[in-house]
């Protein structure tokens, strides 16, 4: 710990330690980090634990299934929603900052005014082209019933969102990770009961379920605050929240794209090799989405409201950028090569480790994607904070076009590994992009110090990927000891860059010389 000191010290006076905001600034990253992962970590458990039951009493195909269901609704979903989980942040947001409670009030009652008619509007579309959603998931009309019912979760997933922004727009950080740890929970005791009794035919009844109950549990904790008031029909209350929709129509196009991308992804899949293909690429890339939820879901839920908030600050809102992205660098880095590591003892214990033997490998390559990732998404938000509607679009579009290409070309050259590093080739494209944007549109540049690690921490994930791919004698030793080196020279980084790390450890040496 002596020495330690000494190197803060020593860094202090080189410039590259900021006493004091930086560091209280990594402090509150690292806090919240802390708090949404434990959250969703325990929501992950609770969806390893779905997974497997879906393994034993489902198999691939019924991942098959419930990829292609989930897929083909999120287009209606992202069709209908007009985003409004997203752009309601930023005005919620705005009006508690500043303290002005009729404001606010009233930016609530806009906000769920609008996620009550789009959950009208979805449902309403959902029920009109149920036979063309059966059709384009399955080439099978006789799938419409399903997609009838599956409306519901659609409306579901539009009053959810609503109340989510309200939430996370108001700060109250602890009601959101709350809900989605009781929603996870509640969604494994619905389904568990439906997969045991009626197998396939309980796919159905658990999706429209668990939709209705997750947004049963976040309105608990939404109401709780702010008392449920909405008028989804009042052309002056809907004429309030013109200028919000005016930038959530360009991300409901661009969800639209996505949701359509992905579901074109699976559906290619299927034709392929039928509803088993897809469910091996399902679990394989559901395994990385938990993971990536588990990393991910601070920024989207603590982080975003904070940039919205200072977004007319360009130093202050660039220095945060850097420092969220450093951090999530720095975390996301050992997990992803503890990921490729651990993948086949977790195909093992969570699958049915013969059936789901494809999918171990399209993990460990998509995975790699997540470092991406965790570098790009807090400097995208910076389009949404600015509500930049036109370049967002563009981007957006573009993206998911670049997605389909090499998804294709992926799986078409290399089957399921291929497809997973085509998965991880599309991240770090998207990252370039998001890049050259942000230099471009908003003179936005990486720190050096962000680049550094980036690079650093790259070479050692590359590493791992090449022993993941080439299995030689000594390839898990040499695995583990990239993770131990990953896992080092993040603590270092948070040891000299927060405030109570260095405590911790201290704390730590002293009961042991104690």
């Amino acid at each position: 710990m002596q020495r330690l000191a000494r190197y803060i010290i020593v860094e202090k006076e080189r410039g590259n330690i900021n006493s004091g905001t930086e560091r209280r600034l990594f402090d509150r990253i690292l806090k919240y980090t802390g708090v949404f992962s434990s959250v969703q970590g325990v929501a992950m458990l609770v969806t390893v634990v779905m997974a497997k039951v879906k393994s034993l009493l489902l198999g691939p195909v019924g991942f098959g299934i419930t990829e292609n269901l989930n897929r083909t609704t999120d287009i209606v979903k992202n069709a209908t929603n007009l985003g409004i989980q997203t752009v309601a942040v930023p005005q919620i947001s705005q009006s508690a900052n500043e303290s002005d409670q009729a404001d606010l009030l009233e930016r609530i009652m806009v906000t769920r005014s609008w996620a009550l008619l789009t959950a009208i509007i979805g449902m309403a579309v959902c029920l009109a082209l149920a036979p063309v959603l059966g059709r384009w998931a399955f080439d099978d009309t006789g799938y419409a019933v399903d997609f009838i019912f599956l409306s519901l979760s659609v409306a579901a997933a539009s009053v959810t969102g609503g109340e989510m922004a309200v939430m996370k727009g108001t700060k109250y950080m602890r009601n959101v990770a709350l809900s989605q740890l009781f929603a996870s929970v509640l969604s494994l005791c619905i389904s568990f009961p439906l997969y045991w009794f009626l197998r396939l035919d309980g796919i159905i009844p658990a999706l429209v379920l668990s939709a209705l109950g997750t947004m049963a549990v976040t309105c608990f904790y939404s109401f709780r605050s702010y008392p449920y008031r909405a008028r989804p029909f009042s052309r002056v209350i809907l004429q309030k929240g013109l200028g919000m929709i005016g930038f959530g129509v360009s991300l409901t196009v661009a969800a639209f794209f996505g949701a359509w991308a992905w579901s074109f992804i699976a559906r290619y899949l299927t034709g392929k090799g039928g509803a088993e293909l897809t469910g091996m690429y399902s679990a394989g890339y559901l395994l990385v989405n938990y993971l990536t939820t588990f990393l991910l879901s601070v920024v989207d839920s603590e982080y975003y409201p904070r940039l919205s908030a200072t977004v007319d600050d360009r130093e202050q809102t660039y220095r945060l950028m850097n420092n969220q992205s450093l951090a999530m660098c720095m975390l996301a880095a050992p997990l992803v090569i503890l990921f490729m590591i651990c993948i086949p003892v977790v195909v093992f214990v969570v699958l049915e480790y013969e059936k789901f033997q494809g999918s171990i490998l399209l993990a460990q390559m998509a995975v790699i994607g997540l470092f991406f990732k965790a570098v790009y998404q807090p400097i995208s938000y910076l389009v949404l904070a600015k509500s930049d509607s036109r370049i967002f679009l563009l981007q957006e579009v573009f993206c998911y076009i670049l997605l389909i290409v090499c998804a294709v070309c992926g799986y078409a050259f290399g089957g399921m590994i291929g497809l997973g590093i085509s998965l991880s080739v599309w991240e770090f494209s998207f990252l370039v992009i998001v890049l050259v944007v942000g230099r471009l549109r908003y003179g936005f540049v990486m720190s050096a110090k962000l680049v550094k690690y980036f690079l650093t921490q790259g070479v050692l994930i590359a590493l791992a990927a090449f022993c993941a791919v080439y299995d030689f004698s000594y390839s898990l030793a040499v695995s583990i000891m990239l993770c131990v080196m990953s896992i080092l020279i993040s603590l270092r980084f948070f040891s000299t860059h927060t405030t109570f790390l260095p405590l911790f450890f201290a704390r730590i040496t002293r009961r042991s010389k104690d």
